[in-house]
C-alpha cells in the first residue's frame, strides 16, 4: 500500500511517502522552497519530491492521509468542547473568534477542499486517491513507539494541542496501543512554554531551544518559582493542569501566545527581541525549564508505579526539549528512553501513515536506525553545478582523510554527503564540523558562520567509544534530541561541545547508520586520539539547512567557513 502523507498547518508543512508502513522518503516543504518553517506553504514540492523518489505518480497512491482528526469538528464534538470551556473560563471576543475558525478550518469539507485544490493546480484535474484524516496524538504515537525497537513501552504524546489533546499516555505492547489518560485543552504544557518563549523576545513554535539554552545560564529564583507554581501543577492523578486565564486566554495585546494578564502577573513587560537579556530573563527561563520538567517527572513516576514499565517512548513537538528528555533518563526516572527524532508536527505525516496501517492491523515494529530520507545528489550531478559555477576544487580519493586533517588544523568544514536528513538537526550529512577540543573553533562557528546567540550551545558527534569515553551513561541516542551529563574528562577534552551546566546532547553515530561519517570521526580519532566532533547543522540563521548543491555552494561562498566536503569534492578558501 503506497500512502501519500501530508502536513500543511500554519507552519513546518511537510511530506511523506510510506510503503507498507516503511518510509520510503519524507522533507519539509522549508528544504525547497528555502523559507524558514515555510509558514503558510501547501506542501507542493515536498509531495513531488516524495513522488520521485519512490518512482510513483499521484495516480498510484492508494491513500493521501493527514494527521488531524477533522471528524470531531464535523460531529459537534469539538464545539461542545468549547462551549464547556468557556463555561468555565471567562471568554473574549478573541477566545470565541479563535474557536469559530479553528471550527470552519479543521472541518473535513474545508481540510478536503484546500488538499484538492492544491493538488488540481499540481496533478490537474484527476480523480485522487481518498483522503483519510487521522487522529493526531494516534499518529504520534505509533511513529514513536513502532519506531523504538521496543516490544513494550509506556508511551508519552506531548505537545501544544493536537485536535482537543494536549497529552495523552499509552501503553504500547504486542503491536498495540491502549490509552492510559488524556489531558485536555485549555491545559497545555506546550502552550505554557510557547507563551514564556514569546514573553521572554523569542518566536513561539521556533524559539523554544532558546528557552532551553537559556536556562543553563539561570540561577534558582525563588520569587519566581512561587510564580511559576500556580500557572501549571500536577494533578496527582497522572496529569495537569494549567491556568488558562494567565496562559491561553483574554485580551492579547502583546502576543498572540499569552493574554495581557501574564503580563500584569508578572510585574514586568515581556522582553522586546532587540532588548538585552539580564540574569532576570535567564532566571525566568531556569525555572520555566525547571517547571517542564518537574511536571512530566511527577507524571512519569505515577506511570511507571501504576504500571510498573520502566520503558519511556515520547512523540510530540514538547518532545524535542532534550533537556527535559534527558533528565528522566539521567535521573533513574525511567531505565530506557527513546525519542523519535521527528515528534514535532514536521513528522507528522509519517505517523498519520503509519497509524492508517495501524488501523488496519498491518504495521509492524522497526527500530529506526536514521532519518535520511530527503535528496541526494550523484557525484557527475555535484560535480556539474560545480563547473558551471567556475569553482575550483579537487576530488579526493579519501574525502574523510582530508577532512579529518584540516580539522585537526583548525578548520571549519562544511560536510555534505548523501541523502539529506530530516528534523531540526544536522546527523552527518549536511553538518558544519570543528574540532571539538578548543572552544575557540566553537566560537568562530558561531561568529563567522552561524551568527547564534551566545549561550545556545553546539553539539558532538561520537562514536560509541566516543560516548563510553564522555557520557556519565547512556542510551541509544542516533539523532541529537536527549542531553546527558558528561564525565570531567569531556570537560577537558572535548569543552567546545559541553553546555555550561555540565550536560552535551550528542548524536552517537553508528557504522550501520552512517558509515561515511563514522570513518570521518574515526579518521580524527587517529590524528587526535578523540572520537569526537563539533557537528552544527549547515545553514546561517534563519535558513533552513542546506539541500541541493547550489544550497552548499551559497551557504559556503557567503560565511566564513574554510572548506566545503561536498561529495568526493573538496573546496577550500585558502592557500591559493
Amino acid at each position: 500500500m503506497n500512502t501519500l502523507a501530508i502536513f500543511h498547518s500554519y507552519s513546518d508543512p511537510s511530506a511523506a511517502l510510506v510503503r507498507d508502513g516503511k518510509i520510503v522518503a519524507f522533507i519539509e516543504e522549508e528544504r525547497l522552497v528555502r523559507v524558514k518553517h515555510a509558514v503558510g506553504y501547501f506542501p507542493t514540492r515536498a509531495i513531488q519530491y516524495v513522488l520521485d523518489a519512490a518512482k510513483l505518480s499521484i495516480k498510484e497512491i492508494d491513500y493521501i492521509v493527514q494527521g488531524w482528526d477533522c471528524d470531531i469538528y464535523d460531529s459537534g464534538k469539538m464545539a461542545a468542547i468549547y462551549k464547556d470551556i468557556n463555561s468555565k473560563y471567562h471568554t473574549t471576543d478573541a477566545d470565541r473568534a479563535y474557536q469559530e475558525k479553528h471550527l470552519e478550518s479543521l472541518s473535513s469539507a474545508t481540510q478536503k477542499g484546500i488538499i484538492l485544490r492544491n493538488l488540481r493546480k499540481q496533478f490537474g484535474d484527476l480523480k485522487f486517491p481518498p483522503i483519510v484524516f487521522i487522529n493526531h496524538h494516534l499518529a504520534h504515537a505509533c511513529m514513536a513507539f513502532f519506531h523504538s525497537g521496543m516490544d513494550e513501552a509506556l508511551v508519552l504524546t506531548i505537545d501544544g494541542s493536537g485536535e482537543c489533546v494536549t497529552t495523552c499516555w499509552w501503553i504500547g505492547r504486542d503491536r498495540a496501543l491502549e490509552v492510559l489518560h488524556e489531558v485536555r485543552i485549555p491545559y497545555s504544557l506546550g502552550w505554557f512554554y510557547s507563551a514564556f518563549t514569546e514573553y521572554l523576545g523569542f518566536k513561539a513554535y521556533d524559539g523554544e531551544y532558546k528557552v532551553m539554552g537559556l536556562a543553563a545560564y539561570g540561577r534558582t529564583d525563588l520569587k519566581l518559582r512561587e510564580k511559576i507554581a500556580p500557572l501549571v501543577w500536577y494533578d496527582g492523578s497522572g496529569g495537569f493542569e494549567t491556568d488558562p486565564l494567565m496562559l491561553t486566554r483574554g485580551e492579547r495585546r502583546f502576543s498572540y501566545y499569552y493574554p495581557d494578564a501574564l503580563v500584569e502577573y508578572l510585574g514586568r513587560k515581556p522582553r522586546l527581541a532587540t532588548e538585552e537579556i539580564t540574569q532576570w530573563h535567564m532566571n525566568l527561563a531556569f525555572e520555566v525549564q525547571t517547571r517542564l520538567e518537574t511536571v512530566v517527572q511527577e507524571m512519569t513516576n505515577y506511570w511507571v508505579e501504576k504500571t510498573g514499565i520502566r520503558r519511556l517512548v515520547i512523540g510530540g513537538g514538547v518532545g524535542l526539549n532534550v533537556k527535559m528528555n534527558g533528565r528522566l533518563f539521567m535521573d533513574g526516572i525511567v531505565d530506557d528512553i527513546y525519542v523519535h527524532p521527528l515528534c514535532a508536527d514536521n513528522g507528522i505525516p509519517i505517523g498519520a501513515a503509519m497509524a492508517l496501517e495501524y488501523r488496519k492491523g498491518h504495521l509492524d515494529p522497526m527500530r529506526l536506525r536514521d532519518i535520511y530520507y530527503g535528496p541526494s545528489y550523484s557525484e557527475e550531478e555535484i560535480e556539474k553545478v560545480l563547473k558551471t559555477c567556475k569553482l575550483r576544487y579537487s576530488k579526493e580519493k579519501l574525502i574523510e582523510k582530508a577532512v579529518a586533517q584540516l580539522l585537526e588544523q583548525g578548520k571549519i568544514v562544511a560536510w555534505y554527503q548523501g541523502n539529506l536528513e530530516g528534523g531540526p538537526r544536522a546527523l552527518g550529512n549536511r553538518s558544519i564540523l570543528a574540532d571539538p577540543r578548543d572552544v575557540s573553533s566553537r566560537d568562530r562557528v558561531n561568529a563567522a558562520i552561524k551568527f547564534r546567540e551566545f549561550w545556545r550551545p553546539f553539539c558532538p558527534s561520537m562514536t560509541e567509544k566516543g560516548a563510553r569515553r564522555y557520557l556519565e551513561k547512556y542510551t541509544y541516542a542516533p539523532f541529537m534530541i536527549m542531553a546527558f551529563r558528561v564525565k570531567r574528562l569531556a570537560e577537558k577534552e572535548i569543552p567546545a561541545v559541553v553546555h555550561v551546566d555540565g550536560s552535551t546532547r550528542p548524536q552517537i553515530v553508528y557504522p550501520d547508520a552512517n558509515p561515511q561519517f563514522h570513518r570521518l570521526i574515526e579518521e580524527f580519532e587517529r590524528l587526535t586520539g578523540v572520537p569526537c566532533l563539533l557537528n552544527t547543522s549547515f545553514n546561517i540563521k534563519e535558513e533552513p539547512i542546506v539541500c541541493s548543491p547550489h544550497d552548499a555552494i551559497r551557504t559556503f561562498s557567503a560565511t566564513g567557513l574554510d572548506a566545503l566536503a561536498i561529495g568526493p569534492f573538496l573546496l577550500t578558501k585558502y592557500g591559493g
